[in-house]
């Protein structure tokens, strides 16, 4: 077994660890990159955070929220690495309690609050009233606040009504943006 105490050292070759994790003890530490060539513009080149886990979605209306309840199917995970979180949602609607929402349909509660450029991510719906021939997307309207759009050829992009939302449908949807 090798361990270091107190002065780092030096190994070469490849290291295996053959039973547990390599941690990293320190904040802000991590894997350094910086024997690669980095490209005009980089910032960093350590990998300094890895997280998976689950979130839980909140469907509600742009105008009034409504208050929906979730089937147990409902999944929604998520994978954060380095500036970078995946989200993926399954998201099977239960029931409609105290009246539906009004104005957009939004999936609020994602894991991390998004900064810089505003992503578009896929999206599939069972059940939901959209447009016949259009293709869906979900895009931020707000730092952990997703909204599902619509599309269609030559008339732009339209926000999916939450009126069109009742128990049992399902809101399929993937993206991937920067923290």
């Amino acid at each position: 077994m090798l361990k270091t105490v107190g002065n780092p050292s030096t190994r070469y070759g490849d290291q295996t660890i053959i039973d547990g994790n390599l941690v990293i003890g320190t904040a802000g530490k991590g894997i350094d990159f910086s024997a690669d060539p980095s490209a005009a513009g980089m910032t960093s080149e350590l990998l300094d955070d890895y997280e998976e886990g689950t979130w839980t979605p909140v469907v509600r209306g742009s105008s009034t929220a409504g208050t929906y309840e979730l089937d147990n199917a409902t999944v929604c995970r998520y994978t954060k690495i380095g500036r970078l979180v995946q989200v993926e949602a399954y998201i099977q609607l239960a029931a409609v309690i105290t009246g539906g929402g009004t104005g957009s349909l939004r999936i609020t509660g994602l894991p991390f609050s998004r900064a810089g450029v505003l992503p578009t991510g896929s999206v599939l719906m069972s059940g939901v009233n959209w447009a016949a021939g259009a293709s869906l997307s979900a895009s931020f309207q707000a730092a952990t606040t997703v909204q599902i759009s619509e599309t269609n050829d030559d008339a732009g992009n339209t926000a999916v009504l939450i009126s069109g939302v009742a128990a049992t449908d399902v809101i399929i949807f993937t993206i991937v943006y920067s923290v």
